[in-house]
């Protein structure tokens, strides 16, 4: 079973809208369960947020930098947003207090960490796996130091900054999350993995993408589109290219798509493998079942493609026997003509 955190930039206060709309559940998504919401709970409220209000988050936070005096730039990061899970093995097998132990757990770890900068902490529990969402404050104290006469003093000023959580900050925080969660008999994941992350958005688009997807239909009608006309088709070659140029590289964004349902699933998404398991059945089968019919429809367009030349050989032996019969009409016509003559001129005499 894995320990599992993950981490986002906010930049716009749009984002820190999107994600109070998120996290206090003032909006609803199709991998929620409406029915539980009631369960979750809000751990960490430094702010005194609103959370019936989906602009009170970057409002308060607002309040917030103005009270310390930060002048923002344009390109500062104005929250860290932290997703704090494991492997639904884990809940699947711990009792309800073995559980609230751990919520509790990593709430703490996140005080230890980020101290007066965690400002909100939710726990999920309507979704398939729960989970934790941290939003964290990026304010940053900086002490100058001032000489006169009248002695030496030190001014505090703020300013935002979130350079200081680079990756390799990142790395060392999944070590020492890892630790801190050994208790729970959870585990780190591999470390420099080459897998890439996607976020929750991506990945919930992948999924209604790939839900949306029929790969029968979509090959009977590529096979359609560039198959009934048999004009374009003369030779097996001609048939081979056309299938080429036309079906396969159309096919190819199906699997493509299928391959990277099949990669998100291979990494640890809190717990949504469950969620979408019987979709990646269904859409194994129909991969299965795509591959078989491209095998079929290129046997069947080479057929229709003997049957084509057989065809053009057959058009081609009926209009030389309509030219020979032409002929032979002309040659019949020319031998009348030849008889009436003769006919005449032996009435004559």
């Amino acid at each position: 079973m894995y320990n599992i955190i993950r981490t986002a930039k906010v930049k716009s206060r749009q984002q820190i809208t999107d994600a109070a709309e998120h996290n206090f559940r003032l909006r609803t998504q199709n991998n929620i369960d409406a029915k539980r919401s009631h369960l979750n709970q809000i751990l960490v409220n430094n702010l005194q947020v609103d959370c019936k209000k989906s602009n009170s988050l970057q409002q308060k936070l607002t309040d917030y930098y103005q009270k310390l005096q930060i002048k923002e730039r344009k390109n500062n990061v104005l929250m860290l947003e932290f997703v704090v899970s494991a492997s639904p093995e884990f809940f699947k097998n711990n009792s309800k207090e073995t559980i609230k132990e751990w919520v509790n757990h990593q709430v703490e770890f996140m005080k230890n960490e980020f101290g007066t900068q965690l400002q909100v902490a939710v726990l999920h529990v309507d979704e398939s796996t729960p989970h934790l969402h941290f939003m964290i404050s990026t304010e940053q104290k900086t002490v100058k130091k001032y000489k006169n006469q009248k002695g030496e003093f030190f001014k505090e000023t703020y300013s935002l900054n979130a350079d200081r959580y680079d990756p390799k900050y990142l790395v060392g925080l999944h070590d020492r999350h890892a630790a801190w969660n050994k208790k729970f008999h959870l585990k780190r994941g591999e470390r420099n993995s080459m897998s890439e992350h996607i976020t929750a958005k991506e990945f919930q688009k992948l999924i209604n993408d790939a839900s949306k997807l029929d790969y029968k239909n979509a090959i009977e009608k590529m096979i359609s589109d560039i198959g009934d006309d048999l004009s374009l088709i003369n030779t097996k070659d001609k048939v081979q290219n056309l299938l080429l140029e036309n079906l396969l590289p159309k096919l190819n964004p199906l699997f493509k798509s299928n391959k990277a349902l099949k990669k998100i699933l291979e990494q640890d998404r809190l717990g949504e493998y469950k969620q979408i398991k019987k979709l990646k059945d269904e859409l194994e089968l129909q991969l299965k079942d795509a591959k078989e019919r491209r095998t079929l429809y290129i046997e069947a367009i080479n057929e229709k493609a003997q049957d084509a030349k057989l065809l053009l050989e057959l058009k081609k032996e009926n209009d030389l026997l309509k030219s020979e019969n032409n002929n032979l009409k002309r040659q019949i016509n020319q031998d009348k003509i030849e008889h009436t003559k003769s006919n005449q001129k032996g009435f004559t005499l």
